[in-house]
């Protein structure tokens, strides 16, 4: 996983899962029991355009919430991103992920996170989510060994 160079309202993150479907990685998004091996501690999902997740981290009292923009498994799933416990408010954000197939099972991953505007603390929450995105993305890769780039 590596941030691409990209206009700073926007956050963008690629990484190759070569051990990942296309549909196996969607999953991982959008399946609790998957979700929970390696990003929230807990996870309800509504999984449709217009349904509602939460996630959270209860040792932090951390609290991610949103809406389904976009589902198409396998291939692009689009969400907004509000968190309970951040003072600052950022504004309404959204997130799209698209999945496309690599070789013959893996599958390479883009994440555009925004938007950000140019003030000091949007821009040190978008290298948090820089951050944040990668280092998931690596525990998510980390699943299976050699799994991403």
């Amino acid at each position: 996983m590596h941030q691409v160079p990209s206009d700073p309202t926007q956050a963008v993150i690629v990484g190759d899962f070569d051990a990942f479907s296309p549909d196996q990685l969607f999953d991982y998004f959008t399946r609790p029991e998957l979700l929970t091996q390696w990003w929230p501690k807990e996870a309800t999902v509504d999984l449709r355009v217009g349904g509602s997740f939460a996630m959270s981290w209860p040792e932090q009292n951390w609290h991610l919430r949103g809406q389904y923009l976009a589902v198409e498994p396998g291939r692009r799933l689009s969400f907004t991103w509000n968190w309970d416990h951040e003072p600052v408010n950022h504004g309404l954000q959204t997130v799209d992920l698209w999945i496309l197939r690599m070789h013959d099972t893996g599958s390479r991953l883009g994440i555009f996170h925004g938007p950000f505007q140019a003030n000091e603390a949007d821009q040190e929450a978008r290298q948090g989510v820089i951050e944040g995105w990668i280092h998931f993305g690596m525990h998510l890769g980390g699943l299976v060994p050699g799994a991403v780039d």
